[in-house]
């Protein structure tokens, strides 16, 4: 074939008249043929990585610590900067809290004087229960007075009219005996007026008998003696007589006065039946002197029971004022404690969002970033949509750090630990919304989706011997992540299938 070719050049040339073709020449040609030749069995053989790549920053393991504004208001002092390290509870900014301290103040002095006014109440309550039991003393002590003058005034009714029922019986007594003395007086008078009538008639017959004695004596019949004994015997009548006649009188005397006797016994009987029936005036007064203390009593209490119920509601007013001072005031301690933004966890200051003390925050403001210490790094990458179909789990990644050139320390050598579920869009800014993106997205430098590759270093450390880089937390890089190998001839057999559109 060889001579062939040359024969039939040679043909040419000399039909042509063009000079000879010199052996270098067709020995280049022959090389240049057995390159070509060699090129397709090599390129079939031969393979290199096809590779993703994509902006990258270093990043925490962990989510980073957000710090946020737990109230309203305006900085007055940052204490912190950038990439300053800060352990728990270090103080980020100070927010004015003059507000929250006046209110404070007042909510002091109300709770005071709400204090004082309890204090108050609890004396008026102790000194009204102190008035209610004295009182209750006094008006039990008086309708007890009440009760036992009525059951005195019972008593003395009682015994009136026991009294009366037995003055009358009494009374009708002595009227009986009265009037049996009476009669027994009449009778006596009876016998004695008998006994005046036969003295009167032997006083005239001693007096007949003494006249018949006379004349006898003048004529001499009868001695002077007979005529004396008839005198004596005259005598002694009129004086019997005079004796009857004064006891008739005595025993009329003894009747007037049994008479008036028994006329007092009547009279006695009568006021007796005339008390019979006591009159229950006294027992009606007690009994509503009774009613009424009774009543006043219970008058008094009532006065006293509202005004204590009054206090009452006025104590449970206060404590009810107090409780919501004292949790105003606890709710003022807590914001006040908010005021001073403080580090939740020990670690680097990654980002503060704060310019000056003057810079006005609002309750859930983003403060600052804190990377926690001892975490391990991770490297998140953005990777464009179209090309995540040749990401996977495992894959082997090459990271070329800006701060670390690559001329001097290499690359870091890491693998693809996890991929983000969906896209994520960039906001109207061009920015992703997540925080941890944010500076990877802008380096993409493309407005369409994107997904966040995070990938595991094996080193935090480049270089090797004494020229060593320690990667940090933000350092941008580029990651070329090792998606597969392929032939040369399969990547031009590709491009000319895309190139062809078949």
């Amino acid at each position: 074939m060889f001579n062939q070719f040359y024969s039939d050049s040679s043909f040419t040339a000399e039909k042509e008249f063009l000079p000879p073709i010199s052996r270098w020449t067709n020995f280049g040609g022959l090389f240049i043929l057995c390159v070509l030749s060699l090129a397709i069995p090599v390129a079939a053989v031969a393979k290199y990585k096809v590779t993703v790549k994509g902006q990258a920053i270093v990043r925490p393991a962990g989510e980073l610590r957000i710090v946020q504004a737990a109230t309203e208001g305006t900085v007055i002092h940052i204490a912190v900067k950038e990439n300053q390290t800060v352990k728990k509870g270090d103080v980020i900014a100070t927010i004015d809290d003059s507000k929250l301290q006046t209110k404070k103040n007042q909510l002091q002095s109300n709770i005071e004087q709400a204090k004082l006014q309890l204090m108050q109440v609890k004396a008026q309550i102790n000194a009204l229960n102190s008035q209610i039991g004295a009182e209750t003393d006094r008006i039990n002590r008086a309708i007890a007075s009440a009760n036992a003058e009525l059951s005195g005034r019972h008593r003395e009714y009682r015994d009136k009219q026991i009294t009366t029922v037995t003055e009358v019986q009494e009374a009708e007594a002595n009227i009986g005996i009265a009037q049996e003395e009476l009669h027994t007086a009449q009778e006596q008078l009876k016998s004695t007026q008998a006994t005046l009538r036969a003295a009167e008639a032997s006083l005239k017959a001693a007096q007949s008998k003494q006249d018949r004695y006379k004349s006898a004596a003048k004529e001499g019949a009868l001695t002077l003696d007979q005529l004396e004994e008839v005198k004596l015997a005259v005598k002694q009548q009129e004086q019997a007589v005079s004796a009857q006649i004064a006891a008739v009188g005595a025993q009329k005397q003894t009747i007037k006065r049994l008479q008036q006797a028994v006329s007092a016994a009547v009279a006695r009987r009568l006021r007796a039946q005339t008390a019979l029936n006591p009159s229950n005036a006294e027992l009606a007064i007690a009994t509503e002197r009774l009613g009424q203390e009774k009543a006043m009593g219970k008058a008094t209490l009532a006065t006293l029971a509202k005004e204590h119920q009054t206090i009452i509601q006025k104590q449970i007013e206060l404590e009810k004022q107090l409780e919501r001072d004292s949790s105003e005031l606890q709710q003022v301690e807590i914001d006040l404690s908010q005021t001073i933004i403080s580090a939740p966890a020990d670690g680097t200051l990654f980002k503060l969002n704060l310019r000056n003390s003057s810079q006005t925050v609002r309750s859930g403001d983003e403060i600052a970033q804190i990377a926690p210490s001892n975490t391990g790094l991770v490297v998140k990458a953005v990777v464009d949509s179209q090309e995540i179909s040749k990401v996977k789990i495992g894959q082997k990644v090459h990271l070329r750090v800006s701060a670390c050139p690559y001329p001097d320390y290499g690359t870091l050598k890491g693998q693809v630990k996890t991929i983000s579920p969906d896209a994520i869009s960039p906001n109207a800014n061009g920015h992703a919304p997540s925080s941890t993106t944010t500076v990877a997205s802008q380096k993409l430098g493309a407005p369409s989706a994107f997904y966040e590759v995070t990938i595991e270093p094996e080193s935090v450390l480049l270089g090797k011997g004494k020229q060593q880089c320690s990667i940090q937390l933000g350092m941008d890089s580029k990651a070329d992540i090792i998606s597969k190998e392929e032939t040369v001839l399969q990547f031009f057999l590709r491009k000319a299938r895309l190139l062809a559109d078949v």
